[in-house]
């Protein structure tokens, strides 16, 4: 790794004193920051640790569409005869044709089993319907009806129910909510969550959160009620609209109760749930929502949250949700409490949340693409070279969308490494055009091969996992995340049995997308970027590359971003525990000025031997440490001169095994400028002779200052800075004519400049 290290600053030098005073210390308060967009929440409130995915895609028989949403949580054992597990978990894909799916288990914390025979409910009904899908499934004990509902909509505009006595097999009930009921500008009621109604006095036996949009594309959260689950009635007002810290949309409303105080939680655009006090007749809600749960961006942790079902036993509470892009999801569960589980990223390659994309450290075989020629023995070959037309230049190469595809377009190629590898490169295409795509390709003839694109299709702008064999295509394709982005990040990892394909919309967050591939079957030999847009009708254009690079492994990586030292001889088994950063700006008089310790501490665990601390990406400073975990370890670095703004520092510790990386810390520095003088005189008399003062009453103190009459400097000079003491400046000033004088008092520091209101001196005589 090439370590950047920050200068250091330094202070300007001052000009001629005139008349400068420094003047006592005053106590005072700074400003806090500015306020969220939500509220507080209160203490204590559930902290849920991610503990992992429980549909996992690669194992489950039903899997239609690669995505599933909406887990609903069912008692078994509380109501059904010979259950299959204490616990059922229904849920379903979004897209077409949906399908409600079970999986059971004796403990929250599973393990989970797939039923056998999922769906349970498709999108068709005898002939009572058929709609393009039935999804978002909702489980709930009738009391009245001795039996289980399950609510799901399907399609968009309506929500119904099915019963049954068993959880498995169903008789269809009827609809519960539609459109009409919301009003003639209603287009979808779905998403529903149906509870016991909280109000005794309500005459209502249940009450159900729902999702309705408008003609205005907006979605909303609303209310139904209903004696018996089946016949419902529809509050007119909404219970939760969307506000600034949620975005456009809300949705996935559920009732949960906490210490005592009942809440409506949802999730919304920003990719967060969140929690509003509501009251038992579910209409006075608080006015802001409070932050109940977002991904950590550790590990797997990523991404977006939604549709969460939280419900507690033998005194621990969960949270079953949504995760993931929303038509890429999965359902995860958390736990009030838990540490983020971590486990081992796939194919054990580095992560490094300041250099995602080895930027720096890449393994051999990859290319910057820099100057005019593709690096020297990087690539092993050209099929169809005499073909070729790519070109390096302007720091990228750019490839054609040759006519044609696999088996016509030349391709450049490298050999595939052995054993485990991860490919990554950035491609812009401006695909406007069927067919014209270009990406990243597997090869092992022109008839068996894996390609990961961006490009168009059919209906449109498309990304793609293409596995081509025998003939015949294994698709996986969606509308990019981004509508009408030309460029994104791909990436193919490999832990030496399969591959598995990823994307990125922003550099730094890899989504899995697609299924994965067997590579003992595959036989794949060799990998390189290409581009073609497959049918002559179709116009070339170019497609750009801004590199092509290889991860490193583990231990490649960590000696890499050890720089040229190596590192401190150790004696661990394992890599370094993840350790905390904490701050402590604002600790000595509560001004956040930008002079700040950073402190490490490893508890226990596996210690490190060296510890490097980046503050917004870029190294700052590093220490070796004495291995001998698993002892507490702990490191401070001490930061001085920043200039206001938000510095997010990171830690990576590192030892023979390996490397681990600490949880972001921000530090929002508000106070590193001076502190705003305020100027006064004493020409009470109105001659031309009078003295001007400038007084600092309290916070960062100043270096050197300067006195400006209108406008134009009359006296400057230096201060001693003894922060957060009172600075007083005293010039006096002789001979002004008959006039009024505007003056302004400049503070300056490494950090910034401030100035003071003006002040008006009349001069009469």
């Amino acid at each position: 790794m090439t370590i950047t290290h920050r200068p250091r600053r330094t202070v300007a030098a001052a000009a001629s004193t005139l008349a400068a005073v420094l003047a006592g210390t005053l106590v005072a308060v700074s400003a806090g920051p500015a306020l969220a967009d939500t509220a507080d929440p209160p203490d204590p409130w559930p902290e849920f640790g991610y503990q992992g995915v429980i549909t996992d895609k690669d194992t489950l028989e039903f899997n239609e569409t690669d995505e599933f949403i909406f887990p609903s949580i069912f008692e078994a054992g509380e109501h059904l005869e010979d259950p299959l597990g204490h616990w059922y978990l229904y849920y379903a894909p979004h897209d077409d044709p949906g399908g409600i799916a079970l999986m059971y288990a004796d403990d929250l914390e599973g393990p989970w089993t797939e039923y056998e025979d999922n769906p349970l409910i498709t999108n068709t009904w005898g002939d009572i319907y058929s709609v393009p899908h039935v999804s978002s499934p909702e489980a709930i004990w009738n009391d009245e009806a001795d039996a289980m509902f399950l609510y799901f909509h399907g399609d968009n505009s309506q929500t119904r129910w099915a019963e049954t006595d068993d959880g498995v097999t169903f008789t269809y009930g009827g609809i519960a909510v539609d459109n009409d009921m919301g009003g003639d500008d209603v287009t979808e009621t779905s998403y529903a969550r149906v509870f016991e109604h909280p109000d005794p006095a309500s005459g209502y036996a249940y009450g159900m959160f729902y999702m309705g949009n408008k003609t205005d594309d907006i979605r909303r959260i609303r209310l139904a009620e209903s004696v018996d689950g089946t016949t419902w009635d529809v509050e007119p007002e909404y219970v939760v609209e969307p506000g600034t810290e949620e975005g456009q949309n809300v949705s996935g409303g559920n009732l949960w109760e906490w210490q005592d105080q009942l809440y409506v939680i949802y999730h919304a655009s920003s990719g967060n749930i969140y929690a509003r006090t509501v009251d038992e007749t579910l209409r006075e809600v608080g006015d802001e929502p409070i932050l109940l749960h977002s991904s950590s961006g550790i590990g797997d942790d990523i991404g977006r949250v939604a549709a969460p079902e939280i419900l507690s036993s033998e005194g621990e509470t969960y949270m079953f949700y949504e995760a993931g892009d929303r038509l890429g999801a999965t359902i995860a569960w958390a736990k009030d409490g838990a540490e983020v589980v971590v486990p081992p990223p796939f194919g054990s390659f580095p992560q490094d949340p300041d250099n995602p994309l080895f930027a720096e450290c890449a393994a051999p075989g990859s290319d910057e693409f820099t100057g005019d020629a593709l690096a020297q023995d990087t690539w092993s070959r050209v099929l169809r070279e005499d073909d070729a037309r790519h070109e390096v230049g302007d720091g990228v190469l750019t490839v054609p969308t040759y006519s044609g595809g696999v088996a016509q377009a030349p391709l450049l190629q490298q050999e595939l490494p052995d054993g485990p590898w991860q490919v990554t490169t950035a491609v812009d295409i401006d695909a406007t055009d069927r067919f014209q795509q270009a990406g990243l390709l597997l090869y092992a003839d022109d008839t068996h091969y894996a390609k990961l694109d961006l490009g168009r299709a059919t209906p449109g702008p498309t990304v793609e996992l293409v596995y081509h064999r025998d003939g015949q295509n294994r698709q996986d394709s969606s509308a990019p995340e981004v509508p009408g982005t030309r460029s994104m990040w791909l990436r193919l990892t490999s832990d030496g049995d399969t591959a598995r394909a990823s994307v990125s919309y922003d550099g730094e967050t890899f989504s899995r997308y697609g299924r994965d591939i067997d590579l003992a079957e595959a036989g794949f030999t060799h990998v390189g970027p290409y581009a073609f847009r497959g049918i002559d009708s179709a116009p070339e254009i170019d497609a750009s590359f801004d590199w092509f690079r290889l991860s490193p492994t583990e231990d490649e990586y960590a000696q890499c971003a050890g720089g040229d030292e190596p590192l401190p001889k150790d004696s661990e088994s394992a890599p370094p525990a993840r350790a905390s950063l904490s701050s402590t700006s604002g600790w000595a008089h509560g001004l956040h000025d930008g002079n700040h310790e950073i402190r490490m501490d490893l508890w226990w665990g596996h210690n490190a031997s060296r510890v490097i601390l980046f503050e917004n990406g870029e190294e700052v400073a590093q220490q070796d440490l004495v291995a001998d975990g698993p002892q507490a370890q702990h490191a401070t670095f001490d930061i001085q001169g920043r200039v206001d703004g938000e510095y997010v520092y990171i830690a990576q510790l590192l030892n023979s095994q390996g490397s681990t990386e600490t949880a972001p810390v921000t530090v929002t520095v508000t106070d590193a400028a001076p502190g705003v003088p305020v100027v006064s005189h004493d020409n009470r008399d109105g001659d031309g002779d009078y003295r001007v003062s400038a007084n600092m009453w309290w916070g960062t103190n100043a270096t050197s200052w300067t006195l400006l009459e209108d406008g134009t400097p009359v006296a400057e000079g230096d201060l001693s800075a003894a922060s957060p003491a009172a600075q007083r400046v005293q010039v006096d000033l002789t001979d002004r004519s008959v006039g009024e004088r505007e003056y302004v008092m400049v503070l300056r520091n490494a950090a910034g400049t401030t100035r003071s209101a003006p002040v008006m001196v009349p001069v009469t005589r």
